[in-house]
């Protein structure tokens, strides 16, 4: 007797074969019977294709629509019957995978150290984004990442593969841009790194049928520390330009902020100070104390001996 006519448990149901309700948001989704019936009914939504898989090899695929299996079918798997089942059964693993765009991902964390060569300072950059990835060859994504093992859900390996891919091409990138440009710049080059960091993401993701189609966001940055240093010894290499010379600079700049305590009524002794640094004074408004002038000594006087009287 077939092993078949002691499996009507299930009944009709295994003749109609559909992804529930629930799965229709993960990117990847097996059957869960490896044992498929013979001549029953696929549904394959319009943004899921399926893929059929025995012994960890994929042997088809079926695109979105209703097929039947069975002897002349689009997905030839007559050689899979189990024959121990009366030529009821396939032996084979069915997987839905998804090709529509997988959108809103979040994705960031620390770039690297790197020189921003108009400050000279080592700035610690780091990156906050959001992109949209897309199953490209899901063959691929099922043999060579995902694999035939298990039944769980693969969306969570398959998106922190597609982070990982892109922090490490953006760490690859990136530091050569800003030293040619300045972290203070990186705003100028951002549609460069975008399209360097898809480039050489996308080539290492289409080995495992992925890639990523855009960034919604892409947000490079600096610590807030870092970017005030910068910023102030930008300001003082352009004031010094300016000035002449660094002293003169530091200068101006205490009087700026003598004054500025002034106008918000810290008078105190400032207005002494200022005039003080104006016209080369001490802090409190008097002269500076000047060395007295140095002369040389007086040559030693040598003593005459008196003369006798003639």
């Amino acid at each position: 007797m077939p092993i078949f006519e002691g499996n009507k448990d299930k009944g009709i149901q295994r003749l109609f074969i559909e992804m529930p309700e629930a799965a229709k948001n993960q990117v990847v989704w097996k059957y869960t019977d490896d044992q498929i019936l013979q001549h029953s009914t696929v549904n394959v939504d319009l943004d899921y294709v399926a893929v059929f898989t025995n012994l960890g090899k994929v042997i088809g695929t079926l695109p979105a629509g209703r097929h039947k299996l069975g002897e002349g079918a689009s997905l030839t798997l007559g050689w899979l019957v189990d024959r121990l089942t009366g030529n009821a059964y396939y032996d084979a693993e069915l997987y839905y995978v998804a090709t529509r765009d997988i959108a809103d991902i979040n994705f960031g964390g620390p770039i690297d150290n790197v020189l921003d060569k108009p400050s000279g300072l080592i700035v610690s950059l780091r990156i906050f984004g959001n992109l949209a990835y897309k199953v490209v060859d899901p063959i691929a994504l099922i043999a060579k990442l995902v694999g035939t093992d298990g039944d769980y859900n693969h969306d969570a390996q398959i998106v922190e593969w597609i982070k990982d891919q892109c922090l490490a091409s953006l760490r690859a990138i990136l530091p050569p841009m800003v030293v040619d440009h300045g972290v203070l710049l990186l705003g100028n080059i951002q549609d460069q790194a975008i399209a360097a960091t898809l480039a050489k993401a996308n080539s290492q993701l289409s080995l495992f049928g992925l890639a990523v189609e855009t960034f919604a966001q892409f947000n490079i940055n600096a610590s807030d520390e870092d970017l005030a240093k910068i910023k102030q010894l930008s300001e003082a290499k352009a004031f010094t330009e300016v000035a002449g010379s660094y002293t003169d600079y530091a200068k101006g700049q205490a009087m700026i902020d003598i004054a500025k305590g002034v106008e918000q009524g810290n008078v105190g002794a400032q207005p002494g100070m200022m005039v003080g640094m104006m016209m080369g004074t001490n802090p409190g408004g008097m002269p500076q104390s000047q060395p007295a002038p140095q002369y040389p000594a007086a040559p030693p006087v040598t003593p005459v001996a008196p003369q006798a009287p003639v």
